[in-house]
């Protein structure tokens, strides 16, 4: 079975590689060819531009383009090309927008005008879709040199915020795995949150950041004044990721 990733960067890329690892074709799509060559060396066929001249019904698809705005765009030119076998889309617990108590992957959209968007590229995909599709909404994404330390590193400063907000985070060979399993899984759930507990509050990440960072220490805004969001996630580790080879969010912090 051919896989087609549309969006081969950090994650896409990974779970690609993974499924060239079996011998099985993998054509990854991207925006421009700077990535060709390292996709080349793991196996993947790369190409340029849309997956519309690309799927066949028999392919699995994986839409992992960043941001709502580009992925429903994505599912807008695929209207009138035969949905495959399976397909997953890469989205985001942003979904629900800032949360309280305990979140499922039933627990309603947010009000936030990007939880609006992200549920707008859901909706367009199922639509599209139809059962044959898989919606994994991600944590943030780290690894060494991507993700929350190193965009801290960048700015100098902490973004503003109640110190005990959660950080719902995910490796990305853990997210990896997650998005590999969905797309074989021989009947899986519509939807799966993606995050692996515990989550550190902001106060808990950011101290540590800033102090490998040797930069001053946070100054947060006022706490929530309620207990914040805890994450669900037994679909999750039932079903894709039953053994998170980064179980511990300190991996988030390493240099």
């Amino acid at each position: 079975m051919r896989l087609v990733v549309w969006g081969a960067g950090e994650l896409g890329g990974r779970v690609g590689a993974r499924w060239a690892q079996d011998g099985k074709l993998v054509l990854g799509l991207t925006q421009s060819p700077t990535r060709h060559d390292e996709l080349r060396r793991c196996g993947i066929e790369p190409h340029i531009g849309q997956a519309t001249h690309l799927l066949a019904p028999a392919d699995v698809l994986l839409l992992a383009l960043p941001g709502s705005v580009k992925q429903q765009a994505a599912v807008a030119s695929l209207t009138d090309t035969a949905p495959p076998a399976r397909a997953v889309l890469i989205s985001s617990t942003g979904y629900y927008g800032t949360l309280y108590g305990s979140v499922n992957e039933a627990t309603p959209r947010g009000n936030t005008p990007r939880a609006i968007a992200i549920e707008a590229a859901e909706l367009a995909f199922r639509a599209w879709i139809g059962t044959r599709g898989v919606v994994l909404r991600l944590g943030g994404l780290y690894c060494r040199g991507r993700g929350p330390l190193a965009a801290l590193m960048r700015r100098g400063t902490v973004p503003s915020g109640p110190p005990d907000t959660i950080l719902a985070l995910i490796h990305y060979d853990d997210a990896a795995t997650a998005a590999l399993a969905a797309l074989r899984h021989p009947a899986p759930e519509p939807t799966y949150i993606g995050v692996v507990p515990p989550c550190p509050t902001r106060c808990e990440f950011y101290l540590c950041a800033c102090r490998l960072a040797g930069l001053p220490e946070p100054v947060f805004d006022a706490p929530l004044g309620y207990p914040p969001a805890a994450y669900d996630v037994t679909r999750l580790q039932r079903d894709l990721l039953p053994a998170p080879a980064h179980p511990d969010w300190h991996d988030a912090l390493l240099l």
